[in-house]
Parts: C-alpha cells; sequence; structure tokens
C-alpha cells in the first residue's frame, strides 16, 4: 500500500540485534513507489549508516508496517532469533500481529551487489505475495 514502511532486521555476531540501514537487504526495499523507510531506519540512512545494534527493548521504535528478518547460518544467532520471536515484545508488534513478517537468509539476501538486486527484483514481489 502506499506509504507502508519496512524495516530489516538481523541478529549477528550471536545475541545482537541489528536494525538495517544502507546496507544490504535494507536499501533496496526502499523507493519512492515502494515501501518507505520507517523513521529511525530514515535517519540511518540519511546519516550513511550501514545498520545500527539495538536492544531488544526498543524494537517497536524501529519496526514499520512490514518486518523483513534476515535469518543468520551461525547458530548462536538463529538461537537468539528464535528467542525474539517466541517473546511477547515480538508477538506485540503490529507487523507480526498483521503478518507481515518475511524470514529471509541473510546468505542470500543480505548484499549490495548488482546481481543480488536483480535477483530481488523477482524474488520480492514472490515473497510477499506467497505470505498473503
Amino acid at each position: 500500500d502506499p506509504g507502508e514502511t519496512a524495516t530489516v532486521l538481523t541478529f549477528d555476531h550471536g545475541k545482537r540485534l541489528y536494525v538495517m540501514g544502507c546496507t544490504g537487504l535494507s536499501p533496496a526495499l526502499f523507493h519512492p513507489d515502494g515501501f518507505q523507510p520507517h523513521q529511525q531506519v530514515k535517519e540511518l540512512l540519511q546519516a550513511g549508516n550501514g545498520y545500527k545494534e539495538i536492544p531488544i527493548d526498543q524494537l517497536p521504535k524501529y519496526v514499520g508496517d512490514r518486518i523483513f528478518l534476515l535469518l543468520s547460518d551461525k547458530p548462536d544467532s538463529q538461537m537468539a532469533t528464535m528467542k525474539l520471536m517466541n517473546s511477547d515484545i515480538w508477538k506485540d508488534l503490529k507487523a507480526v500481529q498483521n503478518n507481515h513478517v518475511y524470514l529471509v537468509d541473510a546468505t542470500k539476501w543480505n548484499y549490495n551487489d548488482a546481481f543480488t538486486r536483480e535477483k530481488l527484483l523477482g524474488a520480492l514481489p514472490r515473497l510477499i505475495i506467497t505470505a498473503k
């Protein structure tokens, strides 16, 4: 929908939660005719920051209408992701309640190169349509 916001999140380096800014999947989502960055993400983008580590209790301040959760291949980060997804703070997020959460493999989706961006042009619409 016009004006819908999105946020990209990931756990990395163990239990460290990051909001993605100017790197990886995040900038590929934002376009005047597409998703808009959530206000806190917009500030990351404007500052030129690739990402920002946040405490889990700050998550509601960063989450948009849709969440793209990058899944790590590291066991400790996978465990942290599962713990988050079973938490009340996660379940209380509007995007989660509206089933607007997309789980994607960080090793395939979180790159800035032209080849990945081209693949995302077809993969993103399929991901969103399939989730409905």
